[in-house]
């Protein structure tokens, strides 16, 4: 096995979560080349994946010169296994695994396009959680596997969110440090409302533990800084970064607040604590397992809009405790 390419054509947080499995086949096949293909969504973290050697990413669809680019280098660079990472059925990647030119192909048995596949996982269930699936796709490459996702850091963006952090305004409380990052703003199911994050936070500024920032996503600080001026005192925003850089400033804190998102999984993947707020269906699937990772649990399968602040709290500082005790 000296070639092998993994596909996953899906969102930041995705292609995170699915570190796991690739960690899993670095370990199987220590000597092989490993390529990871990617949507244009997730070019920045590629860098940050230690178990790749190279990689390749699918443009915008506006992008026909550089699709047809990737085309011809899977045709021409054959590999001896295509593993597809999405665990449901993708237009495109089928697309893509049609070209590339490989004798052995794995993937989820997703119901459609099985003739591209020499092999098939059984299809997940419902609430089988996404680390489960790659468990057991791992397990037909007799792969040794653990859940845990995993990134690392360059030193670059590590000196960049030094330097980043010390431009924030001093503020007062204690020596733990919580962000908060109210994002997800295009999934309202999902999304615990910003009134509640303001009163949450109100509350944790109160904390004489806490140290409290706020941070938002690519596109989001307008509406991040809207939930500050809610606050009864101000709340330093952490300043907009690329993915490492990000990744980097999460590193200097002791919990990251959230709604799931991309960026929950990313601090998940760099070791940081977590609180989140679930729906079932992001409980059953996407919440990071383990100790350190918190949270609140809705009783809604698609909604996690209904749990009240005074559970939130409550649940929140008892983590707090956990992960500080003194």
């Amino acid at each position: 096995m000296e070639r092998i390419t993994a596909l996953y054509i899906g969102r930041v947080g995705d292609v995170i979560v699915a570190t796991s499995f690739l960690r899993a086949i670095r370990r199987r096949y220590p000597k092989a080349r490993i390529r990871l293909i990617v949507g244009w969504r997730s070019i920045q973290v590629l860098p940050l994946i230690p178990f790749i050697d190279e990689w390749a990413v699918l443009e915008k669809p506006v992008r026909i010169g550089a699709h047809l680019k990737l085309a011809w280098e899977l045709l021409r660079e054959p590999c001896d296994l295509l593993v597809d990472l999405n665990s449901s059925y993708s237009k495109t990647s089928t697309a893509i695994a049609r070209v590339v030119r490989a004798p052995r192909r794995l993937a989820f048995n997703k119901g459609r396009g099985p003739v591209v596949w020499t092999e098939l996982v059984a299809a997940p269930e419902e609430r089988e959680h996404m680390w489960d699936r790659y468990g057991r796709l791992a397990a037909a490459l007799d792969a040794p596997y653990d859940q845990d996702p995993e990134l690392r850091l360059p030193t670059a963006d590590l000196d960049e969110a030094d330097r980043l952090l010390a431009t924030l305004p001093p503020v007062g409380g204690g020596a733990f440090r919580v962000v908060i990052h109210p994002g997800n703003f295009d999934r309202f199911s999902f999304r615990w409302p910003e009134g509640k994050f303001a009163e949450l936070a109100n509350r944790l500024l109160d904390d004489e533990r806490v140290q409290l920032f706020f941070m938002g996503g690519p596109g989001e600080h307008e509406k991040v800084a809207a939930i500050v001026r809610m606050l009864k005192r101000p709340a330093p925003i952490l300043p907009p970064a690329r993915l490492g850089v990000s990744g980097a400033m999460l590193k200097r804190m002791d919990l990251f607040v959230c709604n799931i998102t991309g960026t929950t999984h990313l601090a998940a993947a760099l070791g940081v604590p977590t609180f989140g707020f679930y729906a079932g269906y992001t409980q059953a699937v996407w919440r990071p397992r383990g100790a350190r990772h918190g949270g609140t649990l809705c009783p809604e399968w698609e909604s996690c809009r209904e749990t009240t602040v005074d559970e939130a709290h409550a649940a929140l500082a008892a983590h707090i405790k956990r992960l500080s005790p003194v």
